[in-house]
């Protein structure tokens, strides 16, 4: 419904716009948020080892990125009105599968006295939304920057379905490579492997010109090989703090 109203607002004017568009933002913002955390709590119920955690993520987002793959092409492809119907038949499709999804049975690691400890009293969970925090700062400035960047900077703008396609897809098919490497090398290693790469891509993309256009499609390609190690990683480690301290 958000997502709609705000591609086809119902008010004109500049005025009644800046309401209209501020107004379903933040009814778009507020249910993906509630939806992720809700999704996301799912998954770490399921509990498992740090391989199968990690398993359990990957295919969430990896799923999530296609999602992102079609609703970054599709607009320019078949148009909004048409990206809608496809949106509405993809929520009817998933409650319908939701009624028949299997319920993750909760096995707790140990006994917890008090049911509504806080977490923060968990330091390794503090610890571990603190690197979360500064990972997602880092993550958001690029993120809400690359259309300008790539418009203003680089003079690329007709490329922008080719940038954000090959930024998502190198995420989507890099996932599974970094699940398979759990098990040999950690997922504190890995993610920090993950991050040093994009802080590599963001540095190689501020020496890049107007007109760069394979220069940045492979900061694109490198940088989304680290969004699959920051998709696929964090969620993992969290769901395991979450099950360690008994809080599945």
């Amino acid at each position: 419904i958000g997502f709609h109203a705000l591609f086809f607002p119902a008010v004109s004017g500049t005025g009644p716009l800046l309401a209209w568009c501020g107004a379903f933002l933040a009814v778009t913002y507020l249910a993906y948020s509630v939806l992720s955390v809700v999704h996301q709590s799912w998954g770490a119920r399921l509990g498992g080892d740090a391989a199968q955690r990690t398993r359990v993520v990957a295919w969430r987002e990896g799923l999530a990125l296609a999602g992102v793959l079609i609703a970054s092409v599709l607009p320019s492809v078949a148009g909004l009105g048409a990206t809608s119907a496809v949106f509405a038949l993809a929520l009817v499709a998933g409650l319908a599968w939701l009624s028949v999804a299997p319920r993750p049975v909760t096995v707790e690691s140990k006994t917890i006295t008090d049911p509504h400890v806080s977490p923060w009293a968990n330091e390794a969970f503090r610890r571990l939304i603190a690197v979360f925090v500064v990972n997602g700062i880092a993550s958001a400035v690029p993120a809400t920057l690359v259309l300008f960047f790539i418009r203003d900077k680089l003079a690329l703008g007709a490329y922008e379905p080719l940038f954000l396609f090959s930024y998502f897809a190198a995420g989507a098919l890099s996932m599974p490579l970094w699940v398979r490497a759990v098990p040999r090398v950690g997922l504190a290693k890995l993610w920090l492997a993950g991050m040093l790469l994009a802080i590599a891509a963001f540095i190689w993309a501020a020496t890049l010109s107007s007109g760069g256009l394979l220069g940045y499609l492979a900061v694109c390609v490198a940088s989304g090989l680290a969004l699959g190690a920051d998709l696929a990683l964090p969620s993992a480690m969290l769901a395991g703090v979450i099950q360690r301290s008994g809080h599945s």
